[in-house]
């Protein structure tokens, strides 16, 4: 058809490394790494790649969660939960996501929610120590 564009799920705690959660911010890593390699391959065939970094979105994950944990991964658990209990609703996500992969030109990455785009940015400029003690207190304290 001479073009096209291949959207891709990755998420803020790809840029925003989770307490706990390493292989799943680490394999959400993985996909918008590969997605901006990806970019680049398949330009030359008018086709365009979108990652979609959602932050937390309110779904019936949470309340399906096995866990069996305590201390500080239980606080972190806790927090998380609320976070996913109180995210974007699952509409809004569709919504989004059908928007982007429709739109005339979407950008590589698209951060999905205002505040998740705000804790994107500052993790961007705040030196790395920093934002990753910052990152704890809230997961791990």
């Amino acid at each position: 058809q001479g073009g096209g564009r291949i959207v891709n799920m990755s998420s803020v705690a790809a840029p925003i490394a989770i307490p706990f959660q390493a292989y799943y911010s680490a394999s959400k890593a993985a996909v918008r790494t590969y997605s901006l390699a990806l970019a680049s391959e398949v330009r030359p065939f008018g086709i365009e790649v979108c990652v979609i970094m959602p932050g937390d979105i309110a779904t019936g994950f949470t309340a399906a969660r096995r866990k069996s944990c305590d201390g500080r991964i239980a606080r972190s658990v806790a927090v998380m939960e609320h976070d996913e209990q109180t995210g974007m609703s699952a509409e809004y996500a569709g919504q989004f996501v059908a928007r982007r992969a429709t739109q005339k030109r979407a950008k590589l990455i698209c951060t999905m929610g205002h505040k998740y785009a705000l804790f994107v940015f500052l993790m961007r400029i705040l030196p790395t120590g920093l934002a990753t003690r910052i990152v704890g207190k809230i997961y791990a304290s």
